[in-house]
């Protein structure tokens, strides 16, 4: 009969031990949890221009752009700033030029914009059609076409507003 106390005690000690054991566990997973949280939320969030340095995207928003496109072979790159002026940038960063700002043409029903500078021989159309940058792969939901002099571009492009 002592046997089986002793045997009884053991074993309820055991089972003591493992709940405590358990619940240790759970406490300092808990702590670290805890720790965690609060140093997340003590983490300094990103300013305007820290985003801007690593996303040129961002950057042209926060120069007042309000539309950026680009395209490849040959890369180019376009800024429309509302009411103030179209950037151009071709030869692989080499060549920019600015435009005067003209008044779009807008056919919503067609999804379709065009900015036309007509003494400078430039014509921009922005058409509301799914695009892919064929260099990065990344989605648009714009497609651009531009029309220099004789020259033809390609490419995608987003609203930054």
């Amino acid at each position: 009969m002592k046997k089986n106390i002793r045997w009884l005690k053991n074993k309820q000690d055991t089972h003591t031990i493992k709940k405590q054991k358990a619940m240790k566990s759970i406490f300092l997973f808990i702590l670290a949890l805890t720790c965690f949280v609060v140093q997340a939320e003590n983490k300094p969030r990103e300013t305007e221009e820290e985003i801007a340095k690593r996303d040129v995207w961002h950057a042209a928003k926060l120069r007042g752009v309000s539309f950026r496109a680009i395209g490849q072979e040959p890369h180019w790159l376009l800024e429309i700033t509302n009411g103030e002026k179209i950037l151009l940038v071709t030869g692989y960063g080499q060549k920019r030029t600015t435009y005067p700002y003209a008044e779009p043409k807008v056919n919503q029903q067609q999804r379709r914009t065009v900015f036309s500078v007509k003494d400078q021989n430039l014509e921009v159309l922005i058409e509301g059609k799914d695009c892919s940058d064929i260099m990065s792969g990344e989605k648009f939901a714009v497609s651009v076409f531009i029309t220099l002099n004789d020259k033809q571009f390609k490419g995608c492009g987003r609203a930054l507003h």
